[in-house]
């Protein structure tokens, strides 16, 4: 599922040429900082996450030191879970994520909780978060093409977008820097679609216990209990 956002987010903000930057530049901002309980669901279409949904929530800030950081949650439903006899199973996966912001910081949680279907909540320890994976790639707003402002509709509404390509020509992003997490769309030729479906305010964790610790058996043991072994 991360990786999902990271291949689709890296083509998101691609970046501009020079009478364009500035703008490019304002997006990127805009995106990276949500607001408390904005919240974004989006759909994929064709590729290996086809008929999957995920929901991306800002849920909360938490101050550590002198700092604030977001609590990002990301809840996806009918992952394609590459196990036997299991693929299409509708499990709802959620990664919750203490960040600085949206974007690189994703690859490296300050704390990362994990709930998978209706095993409890669990802190994941730095070893399984498998850094990169989740990163949008916001600090590559240097290297692509900006191709313009275009108006698109998709299920989730009508907006007025920046349309990105990234370096390579292979996928196209459009982006609404007032839409919470900023993607309407963004299509690749691996990844297929990404298509917002719906975004508001007021979202809340849908992870409502507390986690436990990280037990590395416990975790396996619900991974192929969830997915019916």
């Amino acid at each position: 599922m991360l990786r999902r956002i990271a291949a689709l987010s890296a083509v998101l903000l691609s970046a501009a040429p020079a009478a364009r930057a500035q703008d490019l530049a304002t997006v990127c901002r805009q995106i990276m900082h949500p607001s408390q309980g904005a919240w974004a669901q989006y759909r994929m279409v064709g590729g290996r996450a086809d008929g999957m949904t995920i929901k991306m929530s800002v849920v909360g800030r938490a101050t550590r030191g002198d700092s604030t950081f977001l609590w990002l949650e990301f809840a996806a439903r009918g992952i394609p879970i590459p196990m036997k006899d299991v693929r299409g199973d509708t499990l709802v996966v959620i990664n919750k994520m203490l960040v600085a912001a949206y974007g690189p910081d994703l690859a490296e949680p300050r704390e990362h909780i994990m709930k998978f279907g209706s095993a409890p909540a669990m802190t994941m320890p730095p070893t399984q978060r498998s850094p990169g994976e989740a990163a949008p790639a916001l600090h590559h707003c240097d290297d692509g093409k900006v191709v313009g402002w275009e108006r698109v509709t998709v299920a989730g509404g009508t907006f007025r977008a920046m349309h990105l390509q990234d370096s390579a020509g292979t996928g196209d992003s459009w982006v609404a820097p007032d839409l919470p997490f900023g993607v309407v769309k963004a299509l690749s030729a691996d990844s297929g679609l990404m298509e917002l479906t719906g975004h508001g305010m007021g979202a809340t964790s849908q992870i409502t216990e507390a986690p436990q610790p990280y037990d590395p058996q416990l975790f396996m043991q619900m991974l192929m209990r969830q997915g019916g072994h």
